[in-house]
């Protein structure tokens, strides 16, 4: 009776050990479904007269803007969370996509540097400038 419980153990613990594999599994695609979203929104013709902060004269995000467009048009699972920092460097603003697995684990994160000129959204004559 004593081998039948501790191998009853080893199977229980595998079985949980396999859904959170499978719940991680699912998260990491939801973070990466949100970010080829992203993209692919910034890459339309509607993001940029949205998007594109029109009082500076360099082409740059207006990140209120940006943060309301995307969260508009790219509504996130109740577990996504998203976070946007201008780059210091002026390069862009990062985007970083995060979800919390468990309290023992660290949030998985995606992290990516979107910048207009990348995305096709700043008009030549902003960028001779």
């Amino acid at each position: 009776a004593g081998s039948s419980s501790a191998a009853l153990g080893v199977w229980n613990q595998a079985a949980t050990e396999i859904q959170r594999a499978t719940k991680l599994d699912a998260l990491a695609l939801q973070l990466e479904m949100a970010r080829i979203a992203t993209e692919r929104w910034l890459q339309s013709d509607a993001a940029a007269s949205v998007v594109i902060d029109s009082s500076s004269p360099d082409c740059r995000f207006n990140p209120e803007a940006l943060d309301a467009a995307v969260a508009e048009r790219l509504p996130l699972g109740s577990e996504l969370s998203t976070h946007w920092s201008a780059d210091p460097q002026g390069l862009g603003h990062w985007l970083e996509l995060s979800v919390d697995v468990q309290q023992a684990m660290p949030p998985l994160k995606r992290r990516l540097l979107l910048s207009p000129a990348a995305y096709g959204l700043c008009h030549q004559e902003e960028l001779r400038a």
